[in-house]
């Protein structure tokens, strides 16, 4: 197979699969000749027929989009979402908001979303040239969760609904009696 690679047939359930998944690690198994095991006689001719595939191929690494999630302070939201429109699988930012996902080139809809902020989509467009395209998101409390933060920051605790309806029918019961 002189220069060109072969990647490992499909196999479910594998580390490979695992990876994917579970954490934000995109895993291959690459063979590089018809024979799983060569003999290390072999593995220098092997080299030089796939260097400039396989070098060409890591470089994909650095196609596809990277950013931060941020509040509107400048502080990174860690373990928020990162969803692209027409991909079914999700990421999830690092511990100071960074992430970075691989993408061919083209125009995508890319969501970040985290609990207590309001979500942020943005198009975001990969080219051909090596490198990711910076996409950076900057969310916002959601106005409950702004509430919450302030009740707290003075002692207070919020009120639910129920009780406030009990509240008021109490009040307006002492008023008429």
């Amino acid at each position: 197979m002189s220069g060109r690679m072969r990647l490992s047939a499909f196999q479910l359930g594998g580390l490979n699969d695992f990876s994917y998944l579970h954490t934000n690690c995109f895993e291959l198994s690459i063979y590089v000749g018809c024979d799983k095991y060569p003999h290390e006689s072999q593995l220098p001719e092997e080299w030089e027929n796939n260097r400039e595939s396989l070098i060409v191929f890591m470089e994909q690494v650095h196609r596809g989009i990277k950013g931060l999630v941020r509040d509107l302070h400048g502080k990174g939201i860690p373990n928020a979402v990162i969803s692209v429109e027409g991909v079914n699988h999700d990421i999830r930012t690092a511990s100071d908001g960074d992430y970075w996902r691989l993408l061919n080139p083209g125009e995508y809809m890319v969501t970040a979303k985290a609990e207590g902020f309001t979500s942020s989509t943005k198009n975001c467009i990969v080219g051909y040239d090596m490198g990711a395209t910076q996409c950076d998101f900057t969310l916002s409390k959601t106005n409950l969760a702004r509430i919450r933060e302030i009740m707290e920051k003075f002692g207070k605790q919020p009120v639910s609904l129920p009780a406030r309806r009990l509240k008021l029918w109490a009040r307006k019961r002492r008023q008429r009696g």
